[in-house]
């Protein structure tokens, strides 16, 4: 009966991990991490030319990438289309997997319970639950490492039993194993830490020493069946390799503190510091990076890093005898290097490798720390132990990851810029204007035939992978704003905001209509402040037959105004002129925002930001002018009134408000606000 019960009990502890695994990694997809980063969007160009029959055992563009990744986004972004979505959405299930891999792992080298609590350890760490919402191929190395410890602990148990050999365990670790190269690059410091755990093994385990012996022969015999199937499983990447050292190395010379770049030429304090901070990662500073991290937070809260001290003293004291323990801390440490000998130590993607192993350390404390509860308690029942070992420490962190990355680091705009927002941004309103692709939002299905796209070629130069990845039509595409035959057809210019963006006015079909929008801002990693991403001028035909609410001497009207609103308090009022005649003079408008025939606000400036001046406008043009009102909280229909007007602050001349027969009638015109439009 409690064997039933506590197997029981254990089902549904696996249930509820997987289930909080699954929602941290699924919730909010789709804006957490906010935009695209340039490397995920290599990989979704890897992912179309797999889609268009070109298979590589080796990707080389982007300081090139190992292939099982990319194979995998080829799938969601066939099944899904190019969105970041499709992208992202390949890392979930292999977090969740992994997951429930290190429940497997941690079962069979200790025990059920030990398994439970890595796997649920795993399941809150913001550094896992991160990496399974990203398109970074580091996220497959943890996977590929549980299943490999999982199935020697099976194939050891077996021969240490003196049972009839399980050599599909063996064989499958070592597919497994040799699988693990085409995950990520950190793989390849896997066999310093297989030739340190051998060395330990026989100086520790005296079965390793006894060839004569059933067990040592048995074990010996295992571990080669193993390394055959790895070298049969890494053999076509091993080949390609030897063929191109350049291009599969060329990386890690790159970032290595063997690199006087790197290490400043002092390489042994480099070395020094960069112990110090990979040793402090785990529980004081973790990765400052934005893209790798909630940055400087450790890989554990206090109360786990607490549980984690206690099981590295029990793994430490345990070694000699136990090579479960031994394991784990060898490699663990092994695993560091990848980080510790690179720039920017601690990097959470270069550590990888030390996943999910790291997590077994807190699980052997709490499981030591609730039996020796329970021992020293003996009336103390069960569910209070657990409360107090397991649970309280797995919802703390729990918690902790939630407010820190769903909190804080989403709405914190530095993740936006880290992850490039503003490309991201742009190539989604791009495909908005086409009518079809990713919007930004969702998957649009509509016909781009009578739609152009001019792209300054700065733009295209700094974010040219995204664009690439994401645009739904490339063909509609012009990149550069060199003057041609205007198409008669509707444009949209994107413009680098600080260059000669004047050069997108001759690009417009005449008349049109005119939509000017800046885009969100974008910052990059060593740049002081923001910038905006990109300056968008859209033009559809005009519709001629909008009468007019008021006529202004010049040959200017005002068709139409629209309030909205834009952020909590602040209001958003889309003015639409439109000209009859062409404009000789550069007019400012005025927008008085009126409460009670008082004035509360205003909103002055030129025509769309200064971006398209009267002086421009020609006869049919129409303007949508977007200005915005702060400070009036919510508009109060029949006390609120819009006061317009055009004048030229140099001079005070105004262009007057007519009446029906043309006549001067006032120099603005006010219009009710009826309230805002969502």
């Amino acid at each position: 009966m409690n064997i039933k019960r506590t197997t029981r009990n254990a089902l549904w502890g696996s249930v509820a991990v997987l289930l909080v695994a699954t929602a941290l990694r699924l919730i909010a997809l789709g804006d957490v991490p906010p935009g695209l980063y340039h490397d995920e969007a290599y990989h979704g160009l890897d992912a179309l030319d797999i889609l268009r029959g070109h298979f590589s055992l080796y990707f080389p563009a982007n300081n090139g990438r190992e292939p099982m990744f990319l194979y995998l986004v080829a799938l969601s972004v066939g099944l899904l289309g190019k969105s970041p979505y499709a992208l992202r959405l390949v890392s979930v299930p292999i977090g969740i997997l992994t997951v429930a891999a290190t429940a497997a792992m941690g079962k069979a080298l200790f025990s059920r319970r030990v398994g439970l609590l890595s796997a649920a350890v795993l399941a809150v760490t913001l550094w896992h639950v991160h990496l399974s919402r990203v398109s970074f191929r580091a996220i497959l190395f943890p996977l590929f490492i549980a299943l490999t410890a999982w199935q020697i602990a099976e194939g050891v148990k077996g021969a240490a039993a003196n049972e009839r050999r399980r050599w599909r365990h063996w064989v499958a670790a070592g597919i497994l194993y040799g699988l693990g190269f085409y995950t990520y690059i950190a793989a390849r410091f896997s066999p310093v830490a297989l030739l340190a755990l051998g060395l330990y093994l026989l100086a520790t385990q005296p079965a390793m020493r006894d060839f004569k012996s059933r067990t040592g022969r048995s074990l010996w015999s295992s571990i080669g069946t193993a390394v055959l199937a790895a070298l049969v499983a890494a053999l076509p990447l091993g080949i390609y390799t030897v063929g191109h050292l350049d291009v599969v190395l060329g990386r890690p010379g790159q970032v290595s503190i063997w690199n006087p770049t790197i290490n400043g030429g002092d390489f042994w304090g480099t070395l020094g510091a960069h112990t110090l901070r990979t040793l402090g990662m785990l529980f004081v500073r973790g990765d400052r990076i934005w893209r790798h991290n909630v940055p400087w937070r450790p890989v554990f809260d206090p109360v786990l890093g607490a549980a984690f001290l206690v099981g590295l003293v029990l793994a430490l004291r345990r070694a000699r005898r136990d090579p479960a323990s031994g394991f784990v801390l060898i490699w663990t440490a092994v695993m560091s290097l990848p980080t510790l000998l690179a720039e920017d130590a601690p990097h959470f993607l270069r550590a990888v490798g030390m996943l999910p192993v790291l997590t077994l350390l807190p699980a052997l404390g709490m499981d030591w720390l609730a039996t020796t509860l329970r021992s020293q308690i003996p009336n103390l029942k069960s569910r209070v132990g657990y409360g107090v070992v397991f649970v309280a420490p797995l919802v703390f962190a729990l918690a902790s990851t939630t407010w820190a990355y769903f909190g804080n680091y989403a709405r914190d705009p530095m993740a936006g810029f880290w992850f490039e927002r503003g490309a991201a941004a742009l190539a989604g309103r791009m495909n908005e204007f086409l009518g079809a692709g990713w919007d930004g939002e969702r998957m649009l299905h509509g016909n781009s035939d009578e739609r152009r796209i001019y792209l300054d070629r700065v733009l295209w130069e700094e974010w040219q992978p995204q664009i690439r990845f994401l645009a739904s039509y490339p063909e509609a595409m012009r990149i550069g704003l060199e003057e041609e035959q205007v198409p008669d057809a509707q444009v949209a210019v994107f413009a680098w905001p600080y260059g000669d963006w004047q050069r997108t006015w001759p690009l417009l079909p005449a008349p049109a209509e005119v939509t000017v929008e800046e885009g969100p801002p974008s910052q990059g990693d060593r740049d002081l402040q923001s910038f905006t991403t990109y300056l968008a001028f859209f033009s559809t035909p005009p519709d001629q037959a909008s009468p007019a609410l008021a006529r202004f001497s010049g040959g200017v009207e005002l068709l139409d105004v629209e309030v909205s609103s834009a952020d909590v308090g602040r209001l958003r009022v889309r003015i639409r002129w439109r000209a009859t005649a062409s404009v000789m003079e550069d007019y400012t408008i005025f927008l008085h925002y009126l409460r009670n025939g008082e004035r509360i606000a205003q909103a002055d400036g030129q025509p769309a930001g200064g971006h398209y001046p009267t002086t421009i406008w020609r006869p049919g043009d129409v303007l949508n002018d977007d200005r915005f009102v702060d400070g009036v909280g919510g508009p109060l229909p029949g006390r609120d009134m819009l006061r317009f007007g055009l004048w030229r602050p140099e001079s005070g001349a105004v262009l007057h408000l007519l009446d029906e027969a043309g006549n001067p009638a006032g120099d603005w015109v006010e219009v009710p606000v009826n309230g805002p439009q969502n």
